[in-house]
């Protein structure tokens, strides 16, 4: 459908659309005129799920998931039974405190009770709100709870719908509000929630993971106790065995290996001060005479033991410090051999006397015996040591013994410690809620939803008007408007006829009327475009037909009749439609001898015999215009039939010479107007088409298109050029407009 056609009907029932609204926002405005101010009371609850200002051990890292999960469960506890009921205790114990004013009072016809009962059952109220039991039906004062929850207006459901519990986006944040007639219960009841939930969500947490700290604690203090008794077997061990660190044996031996360098440095020099001494007696002896002393010998055993010694040393890596000092003394020991063989047989220096080589062979035996001490203690020192490294290698092997046991019990012990602490700062970090918003009182109502309701039905009334509306338009089939005409069949309009009231229709009075309706008025212009157009189609024999019956073609020929006679044209109308006569019956009405055009069928049934030559001795001397019958209507005329035959128009004027009695009387006539029966009913439209100039098809603006209608239409296309075009009757005024 067109948007603008669509747009235009919806104009045209504007009168439903604005009516129907009002009624349903005066029906509102009745139904809320007992309503009362709503006051909302707010509070917010920070969760920690998403930023968490306490002190942690540990690190954790922030999840949106797991704190999207998070809210999820909260938000599922915060709208459980248990916490309603939380919140109804507290608001039914501060009703039932003769302290407080009462918020509520029950209306005594429906709810009567005593001073007795109202202590029985706060005394009931009070150990559930304690204990953060919910009220079961298997609770044996459920029903005396419940009475008192219901006549203070305290109940599970109706604390549940005044109640709105939300996440505030992307914050940390849990709004929670309530709504009453009392800015004082408001504020209170946001209040105790938040406590009463906080404080059952609190024992939760307590209940689920104090198990778990605790058994983490106690496993902590046993690995503590382990590992205390562990360093006390390591330091006990090491006080009786000498061994205080690991390692040790090894250190000794480093010590013992410097001794011994020390010990051969020592002999070295001894073996030096020897032979020096050795000397300066032979100096001595040698005062005043010569000393001739072959040590040739001496030194070529001496060079043999160098050169093997040196051998093995370098063959060694050059890494025996033995080697290398043995090695040194013999080198020594050399050069003093060569020295004394070269002063062999020469005098002493000059200025050297016997006195001057005492003291120098006194000085070194000194330093001698100093060396033969220092020699006897590096050995005392190096026995020593010997002694304590050959029982070391045991006891460093017990004591590395239990030192791995003393690191696997303090690991056993940090692991402990480190779970126990985990647990404790997740039981802390599980206490995250808290309430960063307090309710208070509202000091005025919320804005009245009155008005909302009375919009709200006014527009979702005026909404579904315009839906029904539409969705009548769409599912309407029916071709009503030329446009529609145009896009279901696709066949030429030649007129569009409004509908008018013809229950008493008088054409002459339409026509004479000067300011007729404007229905009667859009009638004559719509007729006399239609007279137009078949004024401009070369042809003067027109036959009249429709899909259907009861489509208005008696109507139309005979208005298309009266509008063509008033402009002086002679209109021969010839009823042709033998199964409905209705044009004759109008026309030739107060005529009793009306001529009709099946008169002689009679005669024509005769037998067979013979049947021939006497059609034809007949129809000789029968003129043409004695069919013709005049009516009252200026310049009009018509041929009628006597209607209600079964016989197709093939049939009935068989032996007639029906087409040239057509080319007489429109030789006679402007126009000839021919009528055919319904095409989807009856064959004689399609017999009658051969003798009109211009075939006109009627269709109802009522009527829907069915299949019979399709192969009608189909038939309309294929006569081509003889096709004078269709004439849409019936259409609504309205319709006409849009």
């Amino acid at each position: 459908m067109d948007l603008l056609v669509l747009a235009k009907v919806l104009w045209r029932k504007s009168w439903i659309i604005i009516s129907v609204p009002l009624i349903a926002a005066f029906a509102a405005y009745l139904f809320t005129m007992d309503m009362t101010d709503t006051y909302i009371s707010t509070a917010q609850i920070a969760t920690g799920f998403t930023l968490n200002d306490q002190v942690q051990i540990t690190e954790e890292k922030f999840n949106m998931r797991d704190a999207d999960v998070k809210f999820s469960n909260l938000m599922n506890s915060m709208k459980s039974g248990l916490s309603m009921n939380l919140m109804s205790y507290r608001l039914l114990l501060h009703d039932l405190d003769p302290k407080e004013i009462p918020f509520h009072r029950p209306d005594p016809q429906l709810f009567t009770t005593t001073p007795k009962e109202i202590e029985l059952v706060r005394g009931m109220v009070k150990r559930k709100l304690d204990s953060l039991s919910p009220l079961a039906a298997s609770d044996p004062e459920f029903d005396m709870i419940r009475k008192f929850l219901e006549g203070y207006q305290y109940s599970y459901n109706v604390v549940k719908e005044k109640l709105v519990i939300e996440r505030i986006p992307n914050t940390d944040y849990i709004e929670v509000e309530y709504s009453s007639e009392k800015p004082g219960l408001s504020a209170l009841a946001v209040n105790a929630f938040c406590e009463e939930f906080m404080r059952y969500h609190q024992s939760l947490k307590t209940e689920r993971s104090g198990e778990s700290v605790e058994f983490l604690k106690q496993l902590a203090d046993n690995k503590k106790a382990e590992l205390d008794s562990r360093l006390e077997t390591q330091k006990a061990f090491r006080s009786s065995s000498g061994v205080y660190a690991e390692g040790e044996g090894s250190i000794r031996l480093s010590q013992l290996t410097g001794l011994e360098s020390q010990r051969d440095i020592i002999k070295s020099n001894i073996h030096r001060l020897q032979l020096t001494m050795q000397r300066i007696n032979e100096d001595i002896k040698r005062i005043g005479a010569p000393v001739v002393t072959n040590n040739n010998q001496r030194i070529l055993d001496l060079r043999n033991k160098i050169n093997r010694l040196n051998e093995r040393y370098i063959t060694g890596g050059s890494t025996n410090q033995r080697q290398l000092d043995s090695l040194n003394m013999l080198r020594e020991e050399l050069r003093i051999q060569q020295d004394n063989s070269s002063r062999q047989g020469a005098s002493l220096p000059q200025g050297y006397t016997v006195a001057d080589l005492q003291i120098k062979l006194k000085d070194a035996e000194i330093e001698y015996e100093v060396e033969r001490s220092n020699l006897a203690l590096i050995d005392s020192k190096i026995r020593n040591l010997e002694y304590s490294v050959s029982g070391s290698a045991s006891k460093e092997a017990r004591l590395a013994a239990i030192q791995k046991e003393v690191e696997l019990a303090t690991n056993e012990y940090t692991q402990a410690m480190e779970k126990y602490n985990n647990a404790k700062n997740r039981m802390a970090a599980s206490n995250t809620l808290r309430q960063v918003l307090r309710a208070v009182p509202p000091a005025s109502p919320e804005g009245s939803t009155r008005w909302l309701i009375i919009g709200l039905a006014a527009f979702t009334s005026m909404g579904m008007c315009i839906f029904v509306i539409i969705t009548l338009e769409l599912l309407d089939g029916s071709i009503r408007t030329p446009d529609r005409f145009k896009r279901m069949i696709g066949l030429p309009l030649a007129g569009v006829i409004n509908r008018i009231d013809s229950r008493n229709f008088n054409i002459r009075t339409y026509f004479n009327q000067q300011n007729g309706s404007p229905e009667t008025e859009l009638f004559k212009s719509l007729l006399r475009k239609f007279r137009h157009e078949i004024e401009s189609l070369t042809g003067r024999v027109f036959l009249f037909t429709s899909p259907r019956k009861r489509d208005g073609k008696t109507f139309i020929m005979f208005s298309l009749a009266y509008v063509l006679s008033l402009i002086d044209k002679r209109v021969l109308i010839i009823d042709t439609n033998f199964k409905n006569n209705s044009l004759s019956q109008i026309l030739g009405r107060n005529q009793g001898d009306l001529k009709v055009l099946d008169s002689r069928k009679s005669k024509l049934l005769m037998s067979a015999e013979g049947q021939q030559q006497k059609r034809e001795q007949e129809f000789e001397h029968e003129s043409h215009y004695d069919l013709i019958n005049p009516t009252k209507y200026k310049n009009i005329y018509i041929v009628g039939n006597s209607g209600g035959g079964h016989e197709s128009p093939a049939e009935i004027l068989s032996g007639r010479d029906f087409g040239n009695l057509i080319t007489v009387l429109a030789d006679s006539f402007d126009y000839v107007l021919l009528e055919g029966a319904a095409l989807n009913e009856y064959s004689d439209t399609k017999e009658l088409v051969k003798y009109a100039d211009k075939v006109v098809a009627v269709f109802s603006a009522e009527s829907a298109i069915r299949q019979f209608d399709r192969e009608s239409i189909q038939y309309f296309k294929s006569l081509g050029k003889k096709f004078g075009g269709a004439v849409l009757n019936r259409v609504e005024s309205k319709d006409l407009r849009v």
